[in-house]
Order: structure tokens, then C-alpha cells, then sequence
């Protein structure tokens, strides 16, 4: 049911220059106007995080290279909403003290309910312990820290253009992933692409900065307590 996303994942050393990022940006432009390529690389993820923070608001949309996709909407202070998943899509409402998900027949028996008709249209509120599994989603800046701030970046790439605007890549040698870094206006993040992403698989994107999130958690009728759901019985061993 989960996604990994974690800028410390393993990986080969980082290649010179992003895959995804080759064009350079109008030969004018050789500097960053918001003076970030002349910062140490941890300062630069530093600010970053505070810009990302201080808009209150983002989405994270994207595919990791292991094929699990993620969009997810968040609001600091409310929660967040949005899909998560691999072979099967997961619908979760994230709001303070309490995870609702939502699926297909998979997510129920992944977390041993008794599915039949029970969960049919239903939310599952799902228990303390299955939330954990959920955390990373519960809000903005706990996203942001796992997600982006999880590992030290040592370099910087010189300014290129990512989704049609300046950016500065923070590199990881670690792990091989570029964290674009907005190389005009707010430092805001742009893009995380993991190492051997290609045709769109490995792309994280952060965009939708500021803007108005609905975190509205389903109807009561329409939300199962996983803790009163009976556990599923095993089928007897012939």
C-alpha cells in the first residue's frame, strides 16, 4: 500500500550531468538570479525547504523508478489527499490524528479485513500501527524532510532549464539523485529525479505552490473502522 520515496535510496555514483535535465537554458543566462549557485549545496537545500514551507501549500505528482506513482496534494496544518500506489492505487485522506484509505478488494485483504461487502464504497480508518505505514503523507513538511531532506547534498550542476524555467541541481553522490532547485525567484524544489530515471519513470515534480487544498475527510457513514472489522480467516490447508 505504501510508496518509497527517500532521497537515501542506493544507487551508483551520480553521472556528471542529470539525465533529464540536458538543455541548458538561453546562453545569456549563466548565473542564477536568486544567487543560490553560489551557496554551499546544504544551505541551498536548507532554504529550499524553508521556501517550500512558507507557502503553506504543494502537489507531489510523479513515478519512482520502481513503477509506484504518487499524487498527493498537501495543506500545513490540515493534511493532505490524494493516490498512492504500484499494481493496485490507493485513495487517502490525511488529516490530523486520523488516516482514511480507500481501494479496490487488494487494500482490504492487505490489511486482513473480512472484505465481502463490508468495505464495498466504504474508507477504511485505518489503525495507529497501519498509519505508520501512511506517515510520510500526513502532512507538507514531513514530506518534505523525508522525502527531500533526508541525506546531504555535495554539488551543484550550473544552471539549466527544468519544466521551462532556471534551475540549479543539488547533487547526491550517495544515492545518484538531483534534487531542481528553482534558480529564480523563491528557491522552491522543482523536480527530484533518482538515479536511471528515464521516460518520465524516476521523476518526482513539486509544483501547484500556494494554491487552495481540500483535505475533507469522508462522510461518517461512509467510514469502517478497521479495529471493528473481524480479521480475515485463513483458508484451510487441504
Amino acid at each position: 500500500m505504501t510508496i518509497a520515496l527517500t532521497a537515501c535510496s542506493s544507487g551508483p555514483e551520480h553521472p556528471a550531468v542529470s539525465p533529464l535535465a540536458q538543455i541548458s537554458v538561453d546562453e545569456g543566462l549563466t548565473e542564477a538570479p536568486n544567487g543560490i549557485d553560489e551557496m554551499a549545496p546544504a544551505d541551498v537545500l536548507q532554504q529550499s525547504l524553508a521556501a517550500m514551507r512558507a507557502t503553506g501549500s504543494y502537489r507531489v505528482t510523479g513515478t519512482t523508478v520502481s513503477g509506484n506513482t504518487i499524487d498527493i496534494a498537501f495543506k500545513d496544518g490540515v493534511g493532505s489527499v490524494g493516490t498512492v500506489g504500484s499494481e493496485t492505487t490507493v485513495q487517502l485522506v490525511s488529516t490530523p490524528g486520523a488516516v482514511y484509505v480507500t481501494g479496490d478488494e487488494s487494500l482490504a485483504a492487505s490489511v486482513g479485513a473480512d472484505v465481502g461487502t463490508t468495505l464495498a464504497g466504504k474508507w477504511l480508518l485505518i489503525s495507529p500501527e497501519a498509519a505508520a505505514s501512511f506517515a510520510i503523507f500526513s502532512d507538507g513538511s514531513t514530506f518534505a524532510t523525508a522525502v527531500l531532506g533526508a541525506d546531504d547534498p555535495e554539488g551543484l550542476t550550473a544552471v539549466r532549464e527544468v519544466d521551462g524555467q532556471p534551475a540549479v541541481g543539488l547533487l547526491f553522490p550517495e544515492t545518484g539523485g538531483t534534487l531542481w532547485v528553482a534558480a529564480a525567484g523563491e528557491p522552491l524544489p522543482l523536480r527530484l529525479e533518482e538515479t536511471g530515471a528515464s521516460a518520465g519513470a524516476g521523476v518526482i515534480t513539486f509544483s501547484d505552490y500556494g494554491t487552495e487544498v481540500a483535505v475533507t475527510p469522508p462522510a461518517e457513514d461512509a467510514v469502517v473502522d478497521i479495529t471493528k472489522i473481524p480479521a480475515a480467516t485463513p483458508a484451510p490447508t487441504p
